[in-house]
């Protein structure tokens, strides 16, 4: 809410490990909240965040890392596409994208 009141045009926050409290986040705003890509985790992680933020109502994705230093970033960029505008599931957009299933 203080950048709302600073301002601001959006919110790029973490995410904060489940649906239902980030949607608490949302809620608290009208701006759009963007989630950050966090730390380096396996496909099916960073997959599974943009699911769980775009459930609870975030406008999207701000990531970086996440993506530029993938091995494949093409791969993730097109999985992370697919969930947020095609509401994909995370093994969905994985299969879509090339991404090899993680063991």
């Amino acid at each position: 809410r203080l950048g709302e009141e600073l301002g601001a045009d959006l919110i790029k926050t973490s995410y904060s490990g489940d649906a239902e409290s980030f949607r608490r986040v949302v809620e608290s705003t009208r701006l759009p909240v963007l989630i950050a890509g966090g730390s380096k985790g396996t496909d099916r992680e960073t997959l599974s965040m943009v699911r769980g933020a775009m459930d609870a109502g975030a406008a999207g994705v701000s990531m970086g890392r996440s993506l530029f230093q993938h091995e494949t970033p093409e791969a993730i960029a097109e999985a992370v596409a697919a969930v947020i505008h095609d509401d994909a599931s995370p093994d969905e957009a994985a299969e879509r994208a090339g991404l090899a299933a993680e063991v």
